[in-house]
């Protein structure tokens, strides 16, 4: 049996009296920290509780996903001997990869949830989820592929400034340079930081101190353009060749040129157009932006 208990997202004192009594009447098997580098684990040290820690794999791996990968194998591989609590920080389904990945694969799995740190992120932050946000993990470069700018967005794991500049990059798509973001760190904790930088100074701000319990909240952008070309689609009907797309493109160039008053005419040959260039170039329901529709259309002359 392998149980992922949450120790939470602050000090020992932080962490739920069932996860305390639980960790404390753990006898028959091993427990396991994903990492011994948290503030909470001072419960464990201070009740002489023996454990050990996959640091080690941090440093072994290349990145964070074989850095995981390996984590998690870990502990199924271990649990097949003894049974294993594998503690975590925070809360085991919230930005936990390594849940996910031991949950796809082991069937005897329980789950001893600890609070998460998004409470404390919403705190510092001030707004209300209902409003609509997105959480998104700084080492995975796919999550930033199609983002809302309109929405609260959080960005955990930003370790160190190397990470904030690929942020930085990532976002530059959606937000103006100097769109004000707020730098959260040990969220919950008595030594809490919360300091604030412009989107292009992220990387300077957060500097080369790494931290693995920094997050990073991005405001919302009223103002920012969706460059997912697929939610500018609607109901309008598809072509039925090529060359029919090009006589699509070259009427709805055409229309915008001459019917720049016309705005309802405009959107309907535009919706068109962005339709037909889904039907001919992307089968698959993957996201689509619209630089890579202006480039495949300058390449194709």
């Amino acid at each position: 049996m392998i149980y992922i208990v949450g120790l939470g997202p602050s000090q020992k004192d932080g962490i739920k009296e069932k996860v305390k009594n639980f960790i404390l009447n753990f006898k028959d098997g091993e427990i396991v920290l994903r990492i011994d580098e948290h503030p909470a684990v001072d419960f464990l040290r201070d009740n002489n509780i023996a454990y050990e820690s996959c640091d080690r794999f941090y440093t072994d791996k290349e990145n964070f996903a074989d850095t995981y990968r390996a984590i998690a194998d870990y502990i199924l591989e271990k649990a097949k001997k003894i049974d294993v609590a594998y503690l975590v920080p925070g809360h085991p389904m919230v930005a936990e990869l390594t849940s996910k990945l031991i949950l796809e694969e082991a069937d005897d799995v329980k789950i001893i949830g600890g609070e998460s740190f998004l409470d404390s992120c919403f705190n510092l932050a001030k707004f209300d989820p209902i409003e609509g946000f997105s959480l998104l993990d700084a080492t995975d470069p796919e999550a930033f592929k199609n983002i809302n700018p309109k929405q609260h967005i959080l960005i955990s794991q930003c370790y160190d400034d190397i990470r904030a500049a690929d942020i930085s990059v990532e976002l530059d798509r959606y937000y103006p340079f100097d769109h004000k973001v707020t730098i959260m760190e040990q969220v919950g904790c008595l030594d809490e930081k919360i300091y604030w930088s412009e989107l292009s100074e992220l990387s300077s701000k957060v500097g080369e101190k790494v931290n693995n319990l920094r997050t990073v909240y991005i405001p919302p952008y009223m103002d920012s353009v969706d460059t997912n070309i697929k939610n500018y689609v609607s109901e309008f009907g598809s072509v039925e060749d090529s060359s029919s797309l090009i006589a699509s493109i070259e009427k709805t160039l055409l229309s915008m040129k001459t019917h720049l008053e016309d705005d309802e005419a405009i959107r309907k040959d535009l919706a068109k157009l962005l339709q037909n260039i889904i039907d001919f170039t992307v089968a698959e329901d993957v996201y689509v932006e619209l630089d890579q529709v202006l480039r495949k259309m300058k390449e194709n002359g």
